[in-house]
């Protein structure tokens, strides 16, 4: 039943603006936004783990 009344409130604005061309292109804008704001947030994370814990920064120091 709570399905059913979510689906129904998120779809009830849209079939209400019937098919206007700008609120369909405020949709796609909105949609590119939100596409670059999550390719954004991924950028400089690798698929894989490749940190095997040596990245040679120890704490302790060998000198002569």
């Amino acid at each position: 039943m709570q399905i059913t009344l979510k689906s129904t409130a998120l779809v009830l604005p849209i079939l209400l603006a019937g098919c206007n061309g700008a609120f369909w292109g405020n949709l796609v804008v909105l949609g590119v936004t939100v596409g670059i704001f999550l390719g954004t947030l991924s950028l400089g994370r690798s698929s894989k783990s490749t940190s095997t814990g040596d990245d040679g920064a120890s704490s302790t120091s060998s000198r002569s």
